[in-house]
């Protein structure tokens, strides 16, 4: 009976060192999952760190791009301002280069205009030959004979003028020299020196005009300025 006791006993005693390694077994199971799970939560915190230092590092960032933003639509300010300064300066050049292409153009059609005045109808060749009858004229320039056969035009206008003038007070259709010798007359400098060689008489007869002098009708001409010498002499040749 004590053998059956003892036994049992021993039997218990080995199915608790059983269970008693069985619950070792398990501690330890337990307690490496306890380090596993410690291991994993610093892993955890470790990652939680990188995550936080770069949410810091997008934040940053995020910071830097939106200065770098606010730089840019200022510089962006800056340059619509400039530029609106330059489409003035544009405008104000524009307008500057308007003006001064229409005093250009003025000018030109003056400049134009003087150089189409000064075109005279009457040949210079001719005009220069008639000048180069005076011996005392060696030589005579293109300009010069440009504005005697100019001013030999206007004069021949104005004394055409006048000369029409007179023939339509005297209600006539026809200038006459009569009319001619009445301009020359209305203008003294003009009479100074042409009236002298103008017939007094519209129509004179033959032999009063061949026995007095030229002009004059047999009257005494008018003695000129000194010197000046009469307009008819110039075209006389001299020996």
């Amino acid at each position: 009976m004590a053998d059956a006791v003892a036994d049992e006993v021993a039997e218990a005693m080995e199915q608790v060192e059983g269970e008693r390694k069985e619950a070792d077994a398990v501690a330890d199971e337990a307690t490496e999952a306890m380090d596993q799970v410690e291991e994993e939560r610093e892993e955890a915190d470790a990652v939680g760190d990188k995550a936080a230092e770069v949410m810091e590092q997008v934040e940053g960032e995020r910071e830097e791009a939106d200065a770098a933003a606010e730089e840019a639509a200022e510089a962006m300010e800056e340059v619509e301002g400039e530029r609106e300064e330059a489409g003035g300066v544009t405008d104000e050049a524009t307008e500057a280069m308007e003006e001064v292409e229409g005093e250009g153009r003025e000018e030109g059609d003056a400049v134009a205009g003087s150089e189409a005045s000064l075109r005279p109808a009457l040949p210079l060749g001719r005009v220069k030959r008639i000048i180069r009858v005076d011996r005392d004229i060696k030589k005579v320039t293109s300009e010069a004979a440009l504005l005697i056969a100019a001013a030999t035009e206007l004069f021949l206008g104005s004394l055409a003028a006048g000369s029409h003038r007179a023939a339509s007070r005297r209600g006539r259709r026809a200038v006459r020299a009569v009319h001619v010798r009445a301009a020359a007359r209305e203008h003294r400098p003009t009479a100074d020196f042409l009236l002298d060689c103008l017939s007094a008489n519209e129509e004179a007869p033959p032999a009063r005009a061949a026995a007095g002098p030229r002009g004059g009708g047999g009257a005494e001409a008018k003695p000129l300025p000194r010197g000046t010498r009469r307009i008819d002499a110039f075209f006389q040749k001299t020996t």
